[in-house]
């Protein structure tokens, strides 16, 4: 096999090593350093399957590790994360924080079920496990919330909820760059630009929400006529 087709299995490998180190940072109270590892994590995920694709060097292997890497980085490393983050917080209640430990355990369920379901190449099926690590690292920017102990079991339970639910979410694999077919991927793209743009680091605590808004709007077919007129 060439060397060009082990390529997609080191990025595989290099989303694992930035999990890792994101976990070492979450023990070292480096929670900013963090948020970086897991959003490289996501640029070295979508990686692996582009490239696996383009060289195409698909294979059982590359899917299994895959889904190996992501259990770590996507699945345990944002459930220490909001662990540690709200332990932080003196109150009669500390224990609630244990709660986080139901994330790992579902998406760990979605990467299974990924693995077995071959419909999903137009769509996702529940909330992606990058999106809702993403969600959970960054969303201690809303500390009014995270700061309230009754909101990580509530909050555990909604996203490992989202992880599994049987509801259509966007992905951006386009198999064109019309409009037609990709109203939802553009306008949720040009939404988080402008965001990014105009905010910066202070809007990533809103950009899983304007994607899950969008995947919602998407399975509403009224919506869909609108834009596609």
């Amino acid at each position: 096999m060439s060397l060009f087709k082990h390529i997609p299995n080191l990025l595989t490998a290099l989303n694992l090593l930035t999990g890792v180190l994101g976990i070492i940072n979450v023990f070292e109270g480096n929670y900013q350093h963090t948020i970086y590892f897991v959003m490289i994590a996501g640029i070295f995920d979508f990686l692996d399957g582009f490239t696996a694709k383009l060289l195409q060097a698909t294979s059982s292997f590359g899917k299994e590790l895959d889904s190996l890497a992501d259990m770590v980085t996507f699945g345990v490393l944002p459930a220490l994360f909001l662990f540690k983050w709200t332990a932080l917080t003196p109150s009669d209640f500390h224990w609630f924080a244990y709660s986080a430990a139901f994330m790992p355990i579902f998406a760990a369920f979605r990467l299974a079920k990924f693995n077995l379901d071959s419909t999903q190449s137009d769509a996702f099926i529940g909330l992606p496990t990058p999106a809702a690590a993403l969600l959970t690292v960054t969303i201690v920017k809303a500390s009014f919330l995270v700061s309230w102990i009754y909101f990580i079991p509530v909050y555990s339970l909604m996203v490992s909820v989202l992880m599994i639910a049987p509801i259509k979410m966007l992905n951006f694999k386009f198999k064109s760059i019309l409009w037609v077919s990709n109203e939802f991927r553009y306008l949720t793209l040009l939404v988080m630009v402008i965001g990014l743009a105009l905010f910066q680091l202070d809007f990533l605590p809103y950009m899983i929400p304007t994607y899950l808004i969008s995947s919602l709007l998407s399975n509403l077919s009224i919506v869909r006529q609108i834009l596609s007129k």
